[in-house]
């Protein structure tokens, strides 16, 4: 069967790379100087995570707390945007810079225009059609459904997608399943079952399923990956894993 790869991507050689937090290596993860460093360094799309703070702002963020990558502490579905605006983001050495949490409006102000989004939808929220509808009204805002897949970990939210946003792409992640789900139009799973199942990228193709394994440290594994004809690699460090890319391929 024929794999649907999205527009975005044609011409394009695979595997595509996506900054997975951006450029997290060299810049606070998930900050706009991340996704800038990663873009110039030759990344086909970015992977971020999306929150809703207590007032309905939806932010890119990884953890379902400040507390990790800021200056401050708490959670971040009990605070307003303008408390998690006055933080500032760290840096990979831990050291507090100018950066700030992102929204996604800003987000997607920026990059909207010129690139590919894997957006990934964390707990505590997105279990209701109140929280989808916010973020497909975001999507439509900047023409961006067509530029978009949404993932999660959680079953509830992928099947919440799959009935209300049936036309946006969808890739559950999974952690320990062997065997490759059916009915969305992308799949990733962490990458040790690659070595259970060597079988796992051919029977996503055989379905037409697009598939990216978990793996954002990807270079010791990339002569593997492009043997098996993944068609995404995630990466932390998108210009080491391009560079890594062009080697292989001589």
């Amino acid at each position: 069967m024929h794999v649907q790869i999205p527009a975005h991507f044609e011409g394009r050689q695979r595997p595509f790379v996506i900054a997975h937090r951006g450029d997290r290596v060299h810049y606070p993860e998930n900050s706009m100087v991340a996704f800038r460093a990663a873009l110039e360094a030759g990344a086909d799309a970015l992977e971020t995570d999306l929150h809703i703070t207590e007032d309905g702002v939806i932010v890119v963020h990884h953890d379902e707390t400040v507390d990790r990558m800021t200056d401050g502490n708490g959670r971040i579905d009990a605070m307003t945007i303008d408390t998690l605006k006055a933080l500032r983001l760290r840096a990979p050495d831990g050291t507090v810079t100018d950066q700030r949490i992102p929204t996604l409006d800003e987000f997607l102000t920026e990059f909207a225009a010129e690139t590919y989004f894997l957006l990934e939808l964390k707990k505590p929220g997105w279990t209701s059609l109140d929280d989808i509808a916010l973020l497909l009204d975001a999507l439509d805002q900047h023409n961006a459904r067509d530029r978009v897949t949404l993932a999660s970990f959680e079953t509830p939210i992928m099947n919440l997608l799959k009935t209300h946003a049936a036309d946006v792409f969808r890739a559950p992640i999974m952690m320990f399943n062997a065997w490759p789900p059916a009915g969305h139009p992308m799949v990733g799973v962490i990458w040790p079952m690659l070595y259970v199942n060597p079988l796992y990228v051919w029977l996503c193709h055989r379905r037409g399923q697009i598939f990216c394994p978990l793996d954002p440290t990807p270079e010791p594994r990339l002569r593997y990956y492009l043997r098996l004809g993944a068609d995404f690699v995630l990466s932390d460090d998108p210009g080491k894993t391009i560079a890594a890319l062009k080697r292989l391929r001589g």
